[in-house]
């Protein structure tokens, strides 16, 4: 059974190996190897200390077997491979380094050393597990050799070896993809050849003047192949499932109840079956060509039509057959089914089509990865073949994937989250064990004594820790976290196997099937959807079949129903726990619980809210659907389990998520917060994940002060490059789990997080500084009604002049600049409850054409009534700050003119400058970065429970007059450079009809004047000449550049120059010290106002 995966697919590999010419002394080198091997079955290796054979093994198989120079046979000029690499920033010092290394002479004769590491090299010795670390290491030799790469800028591989196996890593993949190879194998002289090829200095290292070698594109290749494969084999079974649904024939009761519904759930089983069929037969657990024979054998006595052979071989492949030889697997998806196996009939074309499924490769070529890809797929398109039977319309945003919140979890997410918590709950236990049997004391006992004490330690370790322990997925999907968790479990076993009966010279009783026992007394999961839990059981079969072995019964494991609700008044399938799964409960509950919760958001979720309400002690209204799974997971766990989810961030600060965050602290000891930020974990779903890890206290465990979370925020630009595990490690950081309250969690580092909490403390709460609150702008119910151009309003102005009473200028959010808006011309029909519509016939007309539409509003205005309230008015008209509701950029602006706003922005009631400084300042956005909700693209959600308490700096009398003119003076400049940027703007649309005005030209005056050319070009219409301006276009062109250009830059640099002592004044007034201010441009948010030396 292979637990492990390969980097490179077969196919791909076999063709390069094929095609490329190996050195004629290819067998004098196997010979090297071949000394090797013999000292390995002779005993040796195991005996020798590994720092004795770690020369030996760097020459023989990487310089003379491999072809990697040292600095000697490089002459001290060039070479390849380094012995103890140092690793940069502290990374200490590897066994060993492949690269590109060369020495040249540097001032006063001095030599220096320089080199690109492509791949440390870990080494152990012959003994060691490179899985574990040794005694007294924190670090195993793969983790050793992850965290040297990880120190290593432009590294790319990692090799590990304990002499008897070597490993190959690449570091944009997970540690669970790898190439082995085992020294006694490599006899064979096929193995070697691959090794040769992979490992070879000609194929492993860039050609000179090339970033990418030979395997590192034949890396790419085998990437595109498997995307290839997943995108035609899911075209293939789409089609077909289509075809099914469409042509099977009934040939018994015609009148089913839910036919359709029936039809499909039945096409997916076939679908299913024909899968299994094609796995087994390409990985040897059924005769070759098992489906292929069916279809093609034909009785010329009694002929009989192609899915009568094919139901044959579904009962074969459930009972068993003798000839041809097919053990029975059982299992269930073969069972007989009254329905698909004698009342559904296949006619002969579609059955070719199941066939075609099998000509993929299923043993090389398509993994369990991909058909988690396609089951991701496949909900929707059933849930749209559902709506298409039923003559309803389907929309795929509100399809399956959103209702049920289904997302397929990337494989290095699913096995981070087994690493942390199955293997974090597993690695506790086993070190309790080891203090009780004293395996890490120094207590001096006899050798008999020792291996003694190992034996009890090895079989209790088995006995009572990995048979007992229940893993559970609450939501589980395709079933990527319970094969994570399978292969875990799987090593874990074998890991003890293999030291016991290195202790035990007699046999150990012999162990029941390993898979069989960790699918029925480890692993359990639930999820709503039918289709998952089926695809889920498949996947866990395709995983374990084993030749001649039936599969392993999973219904009492693995089940169907809604993992949050017990009760059937509110959903079609209630799901008891502790009635479904009474062996777990009789132990308290589950030891570990992993998953991707649903994400499905409340709006979605009314006709359980009043359950969910009565049940969870973290229920708030507007919470999504996954805060019940924290609570549910946290509550099926027994105490000392763990539990790890990766979900959206948002509750983390949200006002909905206190509730959870109390349970949490009242309930838990987290371990882990790993925020991914704005990160596309998840194809097509903008979630803002995070990966959090608990431990469940018990009901009377009072909290250690020094108990502490790690805590890591992973950049998206990053995560194509890390591993995360090691990643986590270098880059997190650990702050008291005391710190963490009801109140947000700040993920921020311990310095950090001080000063936000200085700026918190010696700021005063922007409402109680102004006397006022900020109110939202003005929602009006149906804006292509209410909210019109320039043109519109001058037609209903024309008809009616006295409209123009009701009609005022209006801001969008976009309009909001840096200290003063810039007004688009766009207009607000301004009718709130006082007016009276008959005094105004052209806006009653204008508005008339949106009738139906208006009165459909969810609110119980009057048709032609603008929802704001009748007191909103004046604060339009008076003095205000403007504030973007949805902020990329620190964009506040001061309007004095009378402007009203829509609801994409926030006003404050208020003409005070200093207010205003401090909001555009960078420690305002330093802080609101670290402290509001973040929309799509890292912008800040600036609502109003967050706005009204911005801690505004206490003013000193000393800085009020210089403040003053600062702002006034920012204001000045930025609405004359604004009226400068639309006269040269609107003169080029109108002399020579520009089309566009793009971002470029937007900032023209950032551009070089041979830059403002290219660009007007670009916006030019298409045009035959090959110089569209003309040299008269040119020199005009030239003359508004000069005219315009250096005045805008030279405001834009006293403006910089104010903006910057303005900064000094506010932070001077928030008391920071310069190391504070020093840490604040350090860990500086994305878009701060300016830097320091801009």
């Amino acid at each position: 059974m292979q637990i492990t995966k390969t980097l490179f697919q077969n196919k791909i590999l076999n063709n390069a190996i094929r095609n490329f010419t190996f050195p004629d002394d290819l067998l004098d080198r196997h010979e090297i190897l071949q000394r090797w091997i013999n000292t390995l079955k002779a005993g040796t290796l195991e005996k020798v200390k590994e720092t004795s054979l770690q020369g030996d093994f760097l020459k023989d198989i990487f310089q003379d077997i491999l072809g990697y120079r040292s600095v000697i046979s490089g002459e001290g000029k060039t070479w390849e491979i380094h012995a103890e690499q140092m690793i940069s920033d502290g990374g200490g010092f590897a066994d060993g380094a492949l690269g590109l290394f060369t020495a040249s002479e540097g001032k006063a004769g001095k030599v220096k050393l320089q080199g690109k590491i492509i791949a440390p090299i870990e080494l152990k010795s012959a003994k060691g597990d490179l899985d574990r670390p040794a005694p007294g290491r924190k670090l195993s030799a793969v983790e050793q050799g992850w965290q040297y790469a990880n120190y290593t800028e432009n590294c790319r591989w990692v090799i590990v070896s304990n002499y008897r196996e070597l490993r190959l890593y690449q570091l944009t993949k997970t540690p669970a993809y790898f190439e082995c190879f085992l020294l006694s194998e490599l006899a064979e002289i096929a193995n070697f050849k691959k090794f040769y090829y992979l490992l070879c200095r000609t194929n492993f290292l860039p050609k000179t003047g090339q970033q990418q070698s030979i395997i590192d594109r034949l890396l790419a290749d085998s990437d595109t192949a498997q995307q290839e494969i997943t995108e035609q084999l899911y075209q293939d079974y789409y089609n077909v499932r289509i075809n099914l649904v469409n042509h099977f024939c009934f040939t018994g009761l015609k009148n089913i109840p839910n036919r359709d519904n029936i039809l499909i759930e039945k096409a997916q089983k076939t679908l299913d079956r024909i899968l299994f069929l094609a796995f087994c037969q390409d990985r040897g657990l059924l005769p070759k060509n098992t489906l292929n024979n069916a279809h093609d054998h034909k009785d010329p006595y009694n002929p009989r039509p192609i899915w009568d052979n094919y139901k044959s071989v579904f009962s074969w492949v459930d009972k068993g057959n003798e000839d041809p030889p097919i053990p029975g697997y059982n299992g269930g998806l073969f069972e007989h089914d009254p329905l698909l196996d004698e009342q559904l009939t296949v006619p002969d074309p579609l059955c070719t089509q199941l066939k075609n499924l099998t000509k993929y490769d299923f043993e090389t070529e398509v993994s369990v990865d991909i058909l988690g890809h396609i089951f991701e797929q496949s909900i929707t398109d059933l849930e749209a073949l559902k709506a298409k039977t039923q003559n309803q319309d389907f929309n795929q945003k509100s399809g399956k994937r959103k209702t049920q919140g289904i997302f397929y979890t990337p494989a290095f997410i699913t096995q981070y989250i087994v690493q942390v918590a199955l293997g974090g709950y597993l690695k506790q236990k086993e070190d309790e064990l080891r203090d009780r049997f004293q395996l890490n004391t120094t207590t001096k006992i006899t050798k008999k004594q020792q291996k003694q004490a190992e034996i009890e330690f090895w079989q209790t370790y088995r006995d009572q820790v990995l048979k007992q322990t229940k893993v559970c997925d609450p939501a589980c999907g395709s079933g990527a976290f319970l094969i994570a968790a399978f292969d875990y479990l799987f090593q874990d076993y074998q890991r003890v196997n293999q030291a016991l009966s290195s202790l035990v010279t007699t046999s150990e009783p012999e162990l029941e099937r390993l898979d069989t026992m960790i699918l029925t007394q480890n692993l359990y999961g639930v999820d709503l959807s039918a289709e998952s839990v089926e695809i889920t059981k498949l996947s866990l079969w395709l995983k374990t079949a084993e030749p001649g072995k039936s599969l392993t019964d999973l219904d009492h494991n693995i089940k169907q129903g809604n993992s949050i609700i017990a009760d059937a008044d509110f959903t079609e399938k209630p799901f008891n726990w502790e009635t479904e799964f009474p062996e777990v409960f009789a132990q308290g509950g589950f030891d570990v619980v992993i998953g991707n919760p649903p994400y499905v958001r409340q709006e979605l979720l009314s006709s359980i809210k009043p359950y969910l309400k009565d049940h969870y002690q973290s229920y708030n209204g507007v919470a999504d659907l996954y805060a019940y799974f924290y609570e549910k997971g946290l509550n099926i766990l027994k105490p000392a389990g763990k539990l790890s989810y990766i979900v959206t961030n948002k509750w983390l600060k949200a006002g909905y998520g206190e509730p959870l965050r109390r349970f949490f602290i009242e309930n838990s000891i987290f371990e882990q917060i790993i925020d991914f930020g704005h990160a596309p974990i998840f194809e097509d779903a903008d979630t803002f994940p995070c990966i959090i890890s608990v431990y469940k206290s018990y009901p009377s465990q009072e909290l250690a002060t020094k108990t502490e979370v790690k805590l890591c925020s992973v950049p998206r630009e990053k995560l194509t490059n890390i591993n995360l595990t090691q990643y986590v490690h270098n880059e997190g950081y650990d702050v008291a789990w005391s710190r963490f309250t009801a109140e947000y969690w700040s993920l921020e580092r311990p310095d950090v997080e001080e000063l936000m909490k200085k700026i918190q403390r010696v700021g005063i709460p922007l409402k109680d500084f102004a006397g006022v609150k900020p109110l939202y702008g003005i929602k009006t119910g149906l804006n292509e009604a209410f909210l019109i151009d320039d043109e519109t309003k001058n037609k209903i102005v024309q008809a009616d002049p006295k409209s123009a009473e009701i009609i005022k200028p209006y801001l969008r959010g976009q309009d909001i600049k840096r200290w003063s808006p810039e007004w688009q011309n766009l207009w607000m029909i301004y009718t709130n409850s006082e007016v009276d519509i008959n005094s105004y016939p052209s806006v009653k007309q204008h508005l008339s054409q949106y009738k139906d539409k208006l009165e459909k509003r969810a609110s119980k205005q009057i048709w032609w009534q603008i929802e704001a309230s009748p007191t909103y008015y004046q604060n339009f008209l008076d003095p205000k700050l403007i504030i973007q509701r949805i902020a990329f950029y620190p964009r506040i602006a001061f309007d004095d003119q009378s402007l009203f706003i829509n609801d994409s922005a926030l006003i404050i009631p208020s003409d005070n400058y200093w207010i205003l400084g401090c909001l555009n300042s960078p420690a305002n956005w330093y802080l609101s970065f670290r402290c509001l909700p973040h929309k799509k693209d890292e912008a800040l959600a600036m609502d109003i429970p967050y706005v009204q308490n911005f801690p505004i700096a206490p003013l000193t009398n000393i800085m009020s007059v210089e403040y003053d003119c600062i702002v006034q003076r920012l204001i000045e400049i930025t609405k004359i450079n604004q009226t400068a940027n639309d006269d040269v703007l609107t003169w080029l649309q109108i002399q020579y009809k520009v089309k566009k005005i793009s971002r470029k030209l937007e900032n023209f005056a950032d551009l070089s004047f041979e830059e403002l050319i290219e660009e007007v070009i670009k916006q030019l219409p298409k045009s035959k000449s090959s110089d569209p301006l003309g040299v008269k276009g040119l020199k005009s062109i030239r003359e508004a550049y000069q005219e315009y250009v250096p005045a805008i830059q030279s405001r834009k640099q006293e403006a910089l120059t104010l903006e910057k002592r303005l900064s000094d004044l506010v932070n001077q007034a928030y008391q920071l010290t310069p190391e504070e201010i020093e840490l604040m441009w350090k860990t500086a948010p994305p878009r701060m106002p300016f830097y320091p030396h801009s």
